[in-house]
């Protein structure tokens, strides 16, 4: 009678079961909820799960959390422009505070672009954008990007700024909280 080999069985089940749970845990990281709320001008402005971006670059020192305007992540994207946010900072290794304001050593960028083009649109080189609002980043700027959770791969936080449009300096006042989770592969995260 040919018995199977135990020790070589138990192995494989070892190995089985270990890379069930790496699975299980690395789906339930990439499919964690993002979210990205703001308002913009007085005016609610939301993002989506998928429309959300966490980039960090710990060569460059910087984290980018971008969102487009609910709804426009899926396929086919609804009729129109998609408005967009960015969120450049030095990348966190802690929950912590930062300006805007520019001669501090912990500056973030924020950028508000309305109606931005789509770029699956064939007529995306002949329709410019409504508006790209920027921080100014002057003498007197009070506006912050507070990082509240910066554990692993998730990042979460709220920001406050006065943003500029760069051609009709038209200022607005903008305000938001984001939670978003770095889905690269082979990232480490933040700490």
């Amino acid at each position: 009678m040919n018995l199977p080999n135990t020790k070589t069985s138990v192995s494989a089940l070892g190995a089985l079961i270990t890379a069930v749970i790496a699975t299980l845990g690395l789906a339930t990281n990439v499919h964690a909820q993002q979210s990205f709320s703001a308002t913009v001008d007085g005016t609610p402005w939301e993002s989506d799960n998928a429309g959300i971006n966490v980039i960090p670059v710990p060569l460059g020192g910087t984290v980018t959390i971008t969102a487009s305007t609910k709804g426009f992540s899926a396929y086919p994207p609804p009729k129109g422009f998609a408005d967009n946010f960015s969120i450049t900072c030095p990348l966190p290794k802690k929950p912590e505070r930062m300006t805007t304001a520019r001669g501090s050593s912990e500056v973030c960028r924020v950028k508000f672009t309305k109606a931005a083009r789509n770029i699956m649109s064939p007529d995306v080189a002949k329709t410019k954008n409504e508006g790209l609002f920027v921080t100014a980043g002057g003498a007197g700027d009070k506006g912050y990007v507070n990082f509240t959770k910066v554990a692993g791969k998730n990042i979460e936080g709220e920001f406050s700024v006065e943003l500029t449009e760069e051609t009709t300096k038209q200022k607005i006042a903008v305000t938001g909280k984001f939670a978003g989770v770095d889905r690269q592969v082979g990232s480490k995260g933040f700490n």
